[in-house]
């Protein structure tokens, strides 16, 4: 476990960096572009920075700024849910759906609900960005005194 702001620093902006990166994939999977998608996880707990976040990130769980980062990560992470489910639960299709022509109707509009959803998705994502930053200021605040 990091002990110094060196080390508490680098670890933050890490994880700051593996939280960007799962954004990024998540975008490309919506832009049917091939991703693994065990590399952008459901859950909360199971992405870099939540592993991060619930185990190393703990030592900073006396800070308001680190706690209040938790809602937000399992907000982005409800919606990314949806935009899984749009994308991967109804793919399939049921057999007259597809030969009517209507799974593909529906695969469309899924496609174009999972892009709104995004948008939120990237929102909250944003506003984790600027809580990460103010942690990283409170943490600098902290060791500089």
């Amino acid at each position: 476990m990091p002990v110094n702001e060196k080390e508490i620093i680098t670890h933050l902006r890490n994880a700051k960096k593996a939280h960007l990166g799962w954004v990024a994939r998540a975008h490309a999977l919506i832009k049917g572009k091939p991703v693994d998608k065990e590399k952008i996880p459901v859950l909360p707990t199971e992405c870099i920075f939540g592993k991060w976040y619930y185990s190393d990130g703990r030592q900073l769980a006396h800070l308001q700024t680190y706690r209040v980062i938790e809602g937000s990560h399992n907000e982005l992470h409800k919606i990314y849910a949806d935009i899984f489910n749009l994308l991967f639960e109804q793919k399939k299709g049921s057999f007259l759906s597809r030969i009517t022509g209507k799974h593909k109707k529906q695969q469309a509009q899924n496609l174009e609900q999972a892009n709104r959803l995004f948008f939120d998705l990237q929102k909250m994502s944003d506003n984790i960005i600027s809580k990460l930053d103010a942690l990283e200021k409170e943490i600098r605040n902290i060791m500089a005194k």
